[in-house]
Order: structure tokens, then C-alpha cells, then sequence
């Protein structure tokens, strides 16, 4: 039940501040934050991460995207291990997959003035800052992809818990 509420929670927070930035910023309008360091920048994304630019077959990552979200609730809900991070993980990825492609779906439905995943957060890019990148800024993302990659992270490291636990106990 828990990891339910994650999942609506992170999906409420995403596509509330989603349509907060809509409504109150016109695209690519930039606001200062926390100064120059974290600005919000409303930008709609027709691609996929990164810019990639995908809006020819925006159709068919909508259906990858819908079928990358079952997959991942089949694989929830079928767990054989009780990991609690590892559902933890999961649920933060769900509810940013899902966050996004609420927006990706929206875009197919010419009424509903989406031209893309709508995109806000804009920070630098740190590694610009020693020498590694060229571009002073991150590329500009939400609530959503920051959720998965938090889980991504935490998946990650249940993961890493799992076997290392598995390893000590195979030595005692």
C-alpha cells in the first residue's frame, strides 16, 4: 500500500508542478530560483531524454513507453524476494514513467495544447566545470526524471545489498 502511494504521489507532484509551470510561464521563459544555480526554464520536450529528437515516431515511444510501464508493474507485482528498496526503486520509476507519459499521451490529443513532456528544472552542469563537457547547462528536466533516476539508483543498490548478502552468507 505504501509503495501505491509513492507511486500516485510522485505522478500528483509531477503533473501538478507540470501544469504550475504552464500556466504561469510562457515556453522558454526563464525564472532564477536558488540565483543562477537552479532556474526553472518551461520547455516541451517531442523527443526523449536528453533532446533526442524522436517526434517523427512520437506514436510509437508513446506505445513503448505504455508497455515499458506494464512491464515494470508485472515485474512489481510478481516480486518472489520482500526487498523492500528494491520495490522502493521501482515505484519511483513507475511513478516518473508514468508522470511522463501522461504527457507524451496528452501530445497525441491536439486539444489538449501539449507539444511534448513539458520540462522545467534547469541547473549546471557540473561537469562542464571540470573540463569534461562543453555546455554550462544540464539538460532541462522534471519531477519525473528525476524520480527515475532516483529509483534507478536505489533499484541499483538493493541489488548490490541483495548479492553482497547473498555472498557473505555463502561464506559463513
Amino acid at each position: 500500500m505504501i509503495f501505491l502511494l509513492l507511486i500516485f504521489s510522485i505522478v500528483f507532484l509531477d503533473q501538478l508542478s507540470k501544469i504550475l509551470i504552464k500556466y504561469f510561464l510562457f515556453p522558454y521563459e526563464k525564472i532564477d530560483i536558488i540565483g543562477s544555480f537552479l532556474r526553472f526554464t518551461y520547455i516541451e520536450n517531442s523527443g526523449i531524454a536528453f533532446g533526442i529528437n524522436t517526434s517523427e515516431y512520437h506514436i510509437y515511444i508513446t506505445i513503448l513507453t505504455i508497455i515499458a510501464i506494464l512491464i515494470f508493474i508485472y515485474y512489481f507485482i510478481n516480486l518472489k524476494n520482500e526487498n523492500y528498496y528494491e520495490k522502493v526503486g521501482l515505484s519511483f520509476i513507475i511513478g516518473g514513467a508514468i508522470g511522463n507519459a501522461i504527457d507524451r499521451f496528452l501530445v497525441l490529443i491536439p486539444s489538449s495544447n501539449y507539444a511534448g513532456v513539458v520540462d522545467f528544472i534547469d541547473m549546471p552542469n557540473l561537469l562542464y566545470y571540470i573540463g569534461i563537457a562543453s555546455n554550462p547547462r544540464w539538460f532541462i528536466f522534471n519531477i519525473a526524471d528525476t524520480s527515475i533516476t532516483i529509483g534507478v539508483v536505489i533499484y541499483f543498490i538493493s541489488q548490490y545489498k541483495v548479492v553482497s548478502s547473498d555472498e557473505s552468507s555463502r561464506n559463513i
